[in-house]
């Protein structure tokens, strides 16, 4: 990453940090470090105030659960891991963008759209996907998990992941490192 990028970086974060004080949301964890850009985790007693900013008009099912609510933040040029989750399912609301949001069933029935800010991305749990940002700028998304069994809840190592651009591990068949 350019010393361009990596400042722009550092002032994306900086300015959703701010945002995200003033909405009255408590950070639970900051990932600067991830190649693709990175996230912003917030702790449960804020979700309420996370759902109010960044969910309005969006009916969320069970939301009195310890939905793990986030900002991903994916550079230009970038993107996640393709990957699927065994323990919940997932929704995206694109904040700034567009993101380009490669989904499906399996990873030979993928989907491939555009999505534009204020757009709502439903991943069931098991579908395997990956977002990206286009060449021209950022992709920004409210991201929060909804875990299928709350006896059993997702954490980060629920991650399949059938290909990744960064070297990290590419089991297709379980165990996996986070985001």
């Amino acid at each position: 990453m350019s010393d361009g990028m990596r400042k722009e970086k550092a002032e994306r974060f900086a300015r959703l940090m701010a945002e995200a004080r003033d909405l009255g949301l408590e950070v639970r964890e900051v990932d600067s470090t991830k190649p693709w850009g990175g996230y912003i985790r917030f702790r449960r007693a804020s979700l309420g105030s996370f759902l109010a900013a960044y969910w309005r008009g969006i009916q969320v099912r069970d939301a009195d659960l310890d939905l793990d609510a986030k900002l991903l933040l994916v550079a230009p040029r970038h993107r996640l891991s393709l990957q699927s989750h065994a323990r919940r399912s997932e929704l995206w609301r694109v904040l700034e963008g567009p993101a380009v949001v490669s989904m499906g069933p399996s990873e030979n029935e993928l989907d491939q759209r555009l999505v534009r800010p204020g757009k709502v991305v439903t991943l069931p749990c098991g579908w395997v996907h990956r977002v990206s940002a286009p060449d021209n700028g950022w992709a920004i998304l409210a991201e929060f998990w909804q875990h299928e069994d709350p006896a059993d809840p997702s954490d980060e190592n629920d991650i399949i992941r059938y290909e990744d651009d960064y070297g990290r591990a590419v089991n297709g068949d379980g165990a996996g490192s986070s985001t």
